[in-house]
């Protein structure tokens, strides 16, 4: 394990000397970026902890400074003892997970930690409850949302199972196990029996989750909760995501909150109890708002909510460290860009739809991106040298 010199942040306003040091998981990918990226700005002293040092959060000048630590994935324990050692030697104050395999990770090992250092993990057992896909219909159903109707199914079954394609193919748990360890599987879009075969055939069991395809725009609600009670919201709407059928948002927007949804996320924490943030995840088909996916970690588009006025990953670091942050309302109409909208706005043209592909390129203000951005150039580096990187070698 291996650390860098700390680097000065020009986005803080609190002198080096009086900022607490956060260590922060998952700053490979856009949510850790920006939870680096408002945690400075509120005036902490953001760590990134990574495998890959050249990782977004890694080259980030929001960071103070960078550790090495092991995959969670593949050693849960040797990545809770790396952050338990990095902790002790730079005088961390909390450690966050960035991702649901460091939840899962820091869960099981929350006692490694020494008691003054706060770990951004609840019980294994209540995050493992949080990402059970199966059981979400009926927890769903009872906080007042809307669920499609789920089949569990096993890729034995698919010929003889009364099934309308196109359908969603989704694993039981976002991480699960696998001979190497904890395995990501992402939800899938299946247009036969054929690809649905092969698809439950590919996850651990041969067995997943199958819902029908519903086509509509993405709409989330996200937030904050401490001990099931949420402290805040922002509502989005997506106009697009990448990839295009079952992909993560690219471009939305901040809206008026839908009481009806707001509601039903502060009843569905507080049925789970969850402590931490959360991204909720609906699909507007048919007039209704159907709950397709309960996100309890740094989400991809994170820094649209610190963008917007509401600095979700600081005012769970306080919470963490017993305190009541600040809750203020969210600005509407600020934006958010993935640097992956290019591909989606590439298939639209491909598709037919040039004009509202083209009309999707115009820059608009008040508009946060994903990974770029002009005071924190670097990370946006990375992605160009990465894909000069896939340039060369499909070459």
């Amino acid at each position: 394990m291996t650390a860098t010199l700390p680097v000065s942040d020009p986005t803080a306003t609190v002198p080096a000397s009086r900022r607490r040091r956060v260590l922060v998981t998952g700053v490979e990918h856009a949510g850790g970026l920006a939870a680096l990226r408002g945690l400075a700005a509120a005036g902490y002293e953001p760590w990134a902890a990574t495998d890959d040092t050249s990782s977004y959060g890694a080259v980030s000048r929001a960071a103070g400074g960078v550790v090495e630590v092991a995959d969670a994935r593949l050693d849960a324990e040797r990545f809770a003892r790396d952050l338990v050692a990095a902790a002790a030697r730079i005088g961390a104050v909390a450690v966050l997970p960035g991702t649901e395999a460091a939840l899962i990770a820091l869960g099981r090992h929350r006692d490694l930690f020494p008691a003054d250092v706060a770990v951004g993990a609840p019980d294994v057992d209540d995050t493992v409850a949080v990402l059970d896909k199966d059981a979400l219909a009926g927890l769903a159903a009872r906080a007042g949302f809307r669920t499609p109707p789920t089949l569990r199914l096993s890729a034995a079954d698919v010929a003889t199972a009364d099934i309308t394609f196109p359908v969603v193919v989704k694993p039981v748990r976002s991480e699960l196990v696998t001979e190497d360890g904890l395995a990501r599987f992402e939800v899938t879009r299946a247009a036969n029996a054929a690809e649905l075969t092969a698809t439950l055939a590919a996850l651990p069991g041969r067995e997943g989750l199958v819902q029908p395809y519903l086509s509509g725009r993405i709409r989330t609600v996200n937030g904050v909760a401490w001990k099931g009670e949420t402290l805040t919201t922002v509502h989005k709407l997506a106009e697009r995501t990448w990839p295009a059928d079952c992909g993560v948002v690219t471009w939305a927007e901040t809206v008026d909150r839908d009481a009806g949804l707001d509601v039903a996320a502060r009843a569905l924490m507080a049925e789970l109890g969850w402590s931490g943030l959360f991204n909720l995840q609906l699909i507007e088909s048919a007039g209704h708002h159907y709950l397709i996916d309960v996100n309890p970690r740094m989400y991809h588009s994170l820094g649209l909510a610190v963008a917007a006025g509401v600095n979700l990953p600081a005012m769970w670091t306080d919470l963490l460290l017993g305190e009541r942050p600040e809750v203020v309302e969210f600005t509407r109409g600020v934006r958010f860009r993935s640097e992956e909208d290019l591909r989606s706005l590439w298939a639209m043209f491909r598709s037919g739809r040039r004009g509202a592909a083209l009309r999707g390129l115009l820059p608009h203000a008040r508009t946060t991106h994903a990974v770029l951005s002009v005071t924190d150039p670097a990370p946006m580096v990375e992605v160009v040298r990465r894909a000069a990187r896939l340039v060369t070698r499909s070459s």
